[in-house]
Order: structure tokens, then sequence, then C-alpha cells
């Protein structure tokens, strides 16, 4: 008797297996089996014809493919026989039934090592674009999990001496490659090793993996929103940005549908970006920076090539029109003294009006400077040296660190300088005891400081992202001591209880206090400030997606092994600190190792301290990454999960020349629950 090979065939009406073939994905040996063959085969002939389709000296597994499930299921029922003999008797029995159909498809498989699930996408966490493989070695007695980055590297698993890290990420990433390259549906996929190969067995699209309809992120990058913002400063720097970029941006784009969206909101005291707005940007500006910022399920690629509208924008011609711009506004800023002490109400209103102006002009040309030049900009380097990212003022605290830890120097040599632009942090000639704790930097970080190399030329992109970042600090800290005096003005008249109440009304509210239309509500005032200090040391989800928030530990408990990419080699030991926000600075000790998501560059001095630094992001210009590499502090990258994964006190061992985070002890519940 006669049994067909499979042959690949890519049409619709072609067997799974046929359609995988000719994909060129790993499908072990098929056959088809024709009904009328088995029914009128002599006895012993079915088994004689099996034995001949193999190797005489392999053992094989034998699985027969008897159809779907049921009319609605795409999954196929899968007999699996351990010799010719009962594939034989399985085959009779299917054919000798009533409805049998006049074909079923038969897979010899290779002696199996591990076998298992693999999902192309977190079955769990749609917004990690992580690969989970679940598998079990044939003799093994535990199910394993691994879970691995989308380079291949392996993130996260029990141990490593399973079945799953022998085999290692390699093969896993190939055949996820493969399958993305037949389907961009995310995929759980039935697998075996046999010791040298990764065999599809079947795959079936991941039916709980649906697109999300609206997306918020909290990791939108681009260096505008890293920690907890007020809510005065979120109206103001919001609508900004909102008006004079993104509504520019979209009439020049034709976006007419999103006119009345907003690209902002403040969930848990962090600013949230509007995915929709970084999705429609991306697809005319397909960028890898700005892919970063959509959820795995919208990261479509985009067109081959950025649309002429956008290059405009990102021509040399419009660069220099940004440098002018620039210029124009550190002008009018330094001739913008704060009114005279007997400055009437109306000529202290109008000032914060004439700063609120300059905000706007800031905000258009930093927002073309942060979603559009400086993705664009071709970066040579995996990071760019700390001095090329930093503004003149930043380098200036860390020079001056350098030369003498003392908080009395910091604060005469740069009194302005702050942990952040938004107007409710302090600036260092406000609060020098934050400093103090920087007293404790050695000698050999204070060299390193001294050492930044500043004669690199980096990308003018860079250049003016680090100039219109430095005139936000400055703008926010002409803005803290103008409404600082206007709200010791009101603190007088009875209107608010202190003046750095007037951080935490919204814009409008203080409008209407200044002016007389409005009262506080002292309570209500005082829930936002508890909330905001509370968020300050929690930290929120990195996405919402409709409505749902991830980026949480869902489980509740630590893993003993996590990996990252290897960035700053060094073995070190400590306890960890989380930094979620500004407020937290002073609370970093020498040996601490530091974990972080986005780093703000006035944070810098503070992270000199650290034994060790574990970064979730993987950003080429993320300033602690590049402060790790020139102060030779050791460093992972890449941790996606590090801010959830490795609470408050956990004791860990970092090595930056292989990525790996071990866990030496988790803290006790009550010290968690502290932090």
């Amino acid at each position: 008797m006669h049994i067909e090979p499979l042959a690949p065939d890519s049409d619709e009406q072609a067997w799974p297996l046929q359609r995988w073939a000719a994909a060129g994905l790993p499908v072990p040996p098929s056959w088809r089996v024709h009904r009328a063959d088995v029914v009128d085969a002599a006895p012993g002939e079915l088994i004689a014809a099996l034995s001949e389709l193999t190797h005489p000296d392999e053992h094989r597994y034998w699985v027969m493919q008897q159809g779907t499930v049921n009319p609605e299921s795409l999954r196929r029922n899968l007999a699996n026989l351990d010799s010719d003999a009962a594939l034989a008797a399985a085959l009779e029995q299917f054919f000798g039934s009533d409805h049998a159909p006049e074909e079923v498809v038969i897979q010899s498989l290779p002696a199996r090592r591990a076998a298992g699930v693999l999902f192309s996408r977190h079955p769990m966490r749609p917004d990690l674009d992580h690969i989970v493989v679940e598998g079990m070695a044939e003799d093994g007695e535990e199910k394993e999990r691994m879970i691995l980055q989308r380079s291949g590297e392996i993130a996260w698993s029990r141990s490593d001496t399973g079945a799953l890290p022998r085999i290692g990420g390699t093969p896993f990433l190939e055949l996820v490659q493969q399958l993305t390259r037949w389907t961009d549906v995310p995929q759980a996929c039935e697998w075996i090793w046999d010791g040298e190969q990764l065999w599809l067995l079947q795959s079936l699209p991941v039916g709980s993996l649906p697109s999300p309809v609206e997306v918020w992120t909290r990791r939108h990058g681009m260096g505008l929103w890293t920690q907890v913002v007020s809510p005065l400063w979120y109206t103001l720097e919001s609508r900004w940005l909102k008006v004079h970029f993104w509504r520019n941006l979209g009439r020049r784009l034709g976006w007419t549908e999103m006119e009345n969206l907003e690209p902002y909101r403040r969930v848990h005291s962090h600013i949230y970006s509007n995915a929709r707005f970084l999705r429609e940007l991306h697809r005319l500006h397909p960028v890898s920076a700005l892919e970063q910022t959509l959820p795995p399920a919208w990261r479509d690629g985009g067109p081959p090539d950025t649309d002429r509208r956008v290059r405009r924008l990102c021509s040399r011609t419009a660069e220099l029109w940004s440098g002018w711009q620039l210029r124009r506004l550190e002008r009018a800023l330094a001739a913008s003294p704060i009114p005279a002490a007997d400055s009437s109400r109306d000529q202290l209103w109008q000032f914060l009006i004439h700063l609120d102006r300059l905000g706007e002009r800031l905000a258009r040309e930093e927002g073309v400077i942060n979603y559009l030049r400086v993705p664009a900009a071709a970066l040579e380097e995996e990071t760019v040296p700390l001095a090329s990212l930093l503004a003149p003022v930043e380098l200036q605290v860390l020079c001056t660190l350098g030369r003498t830890p003392a908080a009395a120097t910091l604060c005469e040599a740069v009194p302005d300088a702050s942990a952040g632009a938004d107007p409710v942090l302090p600036r260092f000639r406000d609060n020098p005891g934050e400093l103090r704790t920087l007293e404790a930097l050695g000698p050999e970080r204070c060299r390193a400081l001294l050492a930044l190399d500043s004669d690199h030329r980096p990308p003018e992109a860079l250049v003016l992202r680090a100039r219109a970042r430095g005139l936000r600090y400055r703008l926010g800290a002409v803005l803290r001591r103008q409404l600082m005096r206007m709200a010791a003005i009101l603190v007088d008249e009875g209107l608010l209880q202190r003046p750095e109440d007037v951080f935490f009304l919204y814009f409008d509210e203080f409008w209407q206090v200044w002016n007389g239309q409005g009262g506080v509500n002292a309570d209500g005032l005082g829930q936002r400030k508890l909330r905001y200090m509370s968020d300050a040391h929690q930290g929120a989800p990195d996405w919402i997606m409709d409505q749902v928030g991830y980026g949480i530990n869902l489980e509740g408990q630590t893993h003993p092994l996590l990996r990252g990419r290897a960035w700053v080699p060094g073995r070190v030991e400590g306890c960890t600190r989380r930094l979620h926000s500004a407020w937290e600075l002073s609370r970093i000790e020498p040996g601490d190792v530091v974990v972080l998501d986005q780093c703000d560059p006035g944070w810098l001095p503070w992270l000199c301290l650290a034994s060790g630094l574990v970064l979730a992001s993987e950003d080429a210009l993320d300033s602690a990454a590049a402060l790790a590499r020139e102060l030779g502090i050791p460093a992972v990258r890449g941790l996606d999960d590090a801010m959830h994964c490795l609470p408050e006190g956990t004791g860990v061992v970092l090595d930056g020349g292989t990525g790996e985070v071990t866990i030496t002890h988790n803290p006790a519940p009550e010290e968690h629950a502290g932090a």
C-alpha cells in the first residue's frame, strides 16, 4: 500500500501542517493516510508500510491528527501512539467508524527529551513583549516555566538546572521568529525537543490576547514625565504640550478625528500618555524608540519610511530654528525678574501668566525635539557619554559634587538645581538637608565625576533636548519662587493653610482662589497631598489598557533568579532600594542596590552612592545607564519587571557581567509593608 508524504502547501484549504511546512516551520515528517487504503489493506500490510516510513534504527513516536475537537475549535485531536502496531490499530479503529473522514495525517516524532507549550506573547501580561515557555523533561516530575526577552535572553526561570534552561532561549526564539513571519497573531505552540532540535507539533491563536482598544502608558519615555507630578504642574505642562505641540502636530498631519482626545491624564499622581497619539505618530515615523511606547499588540512596524511632513520637522533647517527659539526663550526667562515685594495682586498674576506663555513656547519646541527628533537621531553607540545627555546645570552639579560633596557647597554653587522640573520639588537652596546624604560619597566616585568626558559631540537633537530640559528646570525654579510668594499672601488672608498647598491646586482652582471667586476645601486638599506622597513612594502601573492596570506584582511574590541584560561588569551584594520619585532620594545609602524604571537626570547625584543599579529600561538615552558606565557601577538593564519583582529591602547579589540578579533573602512582611 502507498502512504503519501504530506507536501508543503500554503493554500488555506490545506492541512495546517502543510501550511506550517510551507512557511518553513520545523514540522516533523508527516504523511497522508487514506481511508480506502486502510480498509482494503491485507493483515499486516499496514504495519509493514508504516515501518518503512522511518529509519529502522530509530525509535519514534507516532501522532495521528484526527481533525478538530469541535466545529468552533481550531485545536485538533491528537492521538499519541508508541509503536507501528499501535498506530495501525488506531487507524483501523478510526476508519472503521461510520462517520470517519476520507483521510487523516500522521506524524513521526523523534524520541522526546522534553515537551511543552510556547506562547509567542505573554498570555497573562499584554504589557510585556515576552516569550513564555512551559514544559517538562521526559523523565521530569515538575512542570517548568521560563520567560524570554525578545532578544532570546532568559528573563526569568525557576532554576539553571531544569530542562528548559539547558535547551536555552535560542531555539525558542528562532521558532517565534518563524511564527512571526508566518502570522502576526500571537500563537500557543505545542513543541517537543529531541536533544538537538525543536519541533512544532501544533500551533493555535492565543484567544486571550485581544488587541486593546484604549491604552494609556506611563512608560512613554521621552524624558518628560518620569515621576509623580503635582496637580498644578500637571495642568500647566500637560496643557502646554496638548495645545502647542499635539494639536499643532495633529493639524499638520490631518488627525481630525483626534481633535477632542486628551493626550495625557493624571492617575496615581503619575502622568499617563494616550498611546493612540503615539501609535498614529509611529505610523508616520516608524522608529524603534516610538515603538517601545506601544503595547506589543500595537507594534505593527509601520511603513518603511518616515512621512515627508515629519521629515521636514526633523530637518537640519528645523533644528536650527529650534535652537534659535530656545535661545530666545533663555533670554526672555533671564529678563523676567520676580516682581518687587510691593507689587499688586494684579501684577503678580500678570507675571504668572507671562511665565505660562513662556511655558507654551517651550512646550512647542520640546515636543518636537522629544517626540520627533530625538527618536529619529541615529545613535551609533549603545549609549552616549553621560556629559552629552546633560544640561549645563546638571553637569555642573556632578562636577561640583566631584570636587566636594558638602551640602553647603552644592547649595552655593547651583542653588536652583533640583531633582525635577515640577515647582513642588524643592531646589537646593530650599532644602539643603536633602543633600546631606551626598556627603557620604567616597573619593573614588568623586574622582570619576571629575573625569566625566564633556568633549563628545552628540547629535544636534540631543544637544537641543538637554538645552530644552535645562530651560524647563529653570522655568520650574522661577515658577516655584513666584507661586510661593503668591501662596504666602493667600495664607495671610486665611485662604490657604500652608504655602506648599498651592502646588496641590489645579490651575483653574488657583485662579478662582486668587481672584476671590472660590474657596479651598482644606480636607480635600489634604487628601490630595496624602495621595501624592503615597504614590511617590509606591509607584504605579506601567500601563492601563481598557481600564485594567498592568505592571504590578500580581503574584505577590518574588522570584529567586532574575535576568536582564549585562551592562557594567562587577558583582555586588546588598539590599534593594526602589526609586519611584525624587522624594525617595535622601533614603539612598552607600551600598544600596538601587532599582529604578525611569530616571530624571536630577537624580544622578544620589545614584552615585549606589553599589549597583538594576534598570528596568533599555533606553539608549537613559542617564542612569550612562552614569553606571562612566563611574563603573555594576549594573543590569532591561529587567522589565524589576520594580515589581524586587520589593524594597530584598537581599540580592547583582552580577553586571552576566545580567543576573539573585535573591538571597526576601524582606519580612512588615518590612515590605512599611516600604
